[in-house]
């Protein structure tokens, strides 16, 4: 059964599209990430499911109910913002048991609910502090404990961790989707970060220009892409233009079979990783014209002879800007589009 769905919404704002007829199904109990840049309409849509914002046209739904016309406040749906909105009066634990409260849950179950997730959380210690004297992390954590305490059905989170630095990005990420295999709640996150989306998610749900582009796997997003449009935002992947005829894709590769139809402008694509890069083999020539060391990996970027510039990710091989290397890429990893 879908946890939600979301059928046909279309929203307008000052007769300018925000979302395009959207159509996504997210199954109970999964976590789906919205992956998209600024203003491709990821938190508008997360605004439309949680009833903050009412669409223009389609339906919405949770748990098989038509929930559209419902209030925020009846659709046990609740959204987490990036900046945690704690209650800066209320210590920890008013602001964990502030739903509950307004609810009208008794004193004594108040007390033992706001107890387990202050254990869920690992901020036991903290239940009489302010949100003042709280680390970010801690204060995402109270936030998003203050959610799920009211035990929602639906998770709405909207870019929580983009205000925290690298260490405690991740170490949230961690924490939700901890929560989320404790709790089973349905979960959407919108966010921009591919690394995130791929990390946290059952699947990834791409939004470009206010339309529903992709929904799939973070394996199968990440191998192929639907479109040259996918493709170009996920980035890592070097572009060879090119043209189809007779049913090969020619350019500075070679001519590759393909079944795309006679066109005078195409594109293949592939990964950084996908590129091989030897002293001797490789089916074309280049220059090694730039050098970025990673750790575990090595970026370079090779001007080929006939100008195009390849970018390739490599483990073990060591080049030295200047050195001419011989480039190849596979047949079989190259995605050909229309371009």
């Amino acid at each position: 059964m879908a946890g939600i769905s979301v059928i046909g919404v279309t929203k307008f704002f000052q007769d300018k599209p925000t979302l395009t007829k959207i159509t996504l199904e997210v199954q109970n109990g999964e976590f789906m990430a919205l992956l998209g840049p600024s203003g491709s309409g990821k938190t508008t849509l997360l605004k439309i499911i949680a009833g903050l914002e009412v669409p223009s046209a389609g339906r919405v739904y949770i748990n098989g109910v038509d929930v559209t016309a419902v209030p925020t406040e009846r659709r046990q749906a609740i959204i987490v913002f990036q900046d945690h909105s704690l209650f800066p009066h209320m210590n920890v634990y008013e602001n964990i048991s502030f739903g509950l409260r307004a609810r009208g849950e008794s004193r004594q179950t108040v007390a033992e609910k706001v107890s387990a997730m202050l254990d869920i959380i690992q901020l036991p210690d903290k239940a009489q502090s302010y949100p003042q004297e709280l680390s970010g992390g801690e204060k995402q954590r109270v936030a998003l404990a203050r959610a799920c305490v009211l035990e929602p059905s639906v998770l709405l989170l909207d870019e929580p961790f983009s205000n925290l630095d690298i260490n405690l990005r991740h170490s949230m990420r961690e924490f939700v989707s901890e929560l989320h295999n404790r709790l089973k709640f349905t979960c959407i996150l919108v966010t921009h970060d591919k690394e995130e989306a791929f990390l946290m998610s059952n699947r990834v749900a791409v939004l470009l220009d206010n339309s529903l582009e992709q929904v799939a796997t973070p394996e199968y997003l990440y191998r192929s892409p639907q479109s040259l449009q996918v493709a170009t935002f996920l980035g890592e992947r070097n572009l060879f233009p090119g043209v189809v005829q007779g049913g090969y894709f020619r350019s500075v590769l070679g001519s590759i079979p393909c079944d795309l139809p006679d066109t005078a402008s195409a594109v293949a694509t592939c990964r950084f990783d996908q590129v091989l890069l030897s002293r001797t083999v490789g089916e074309l020539e280049g220059r090694i014209i730039q050098k970025a060391f990673a750790g575990r990996s090595t970026t370079y970027k090779i001007e080929l002879a006939q100008g195009t510039v390849v970018t390739a990710v490599c483990g073990q091989q060591q080049f030295a800007v200047g050195d001419v290397v011989r480039v190849g890429v596979n047949s079989g990893d190259l995605l050909i589009y229309p371009a």
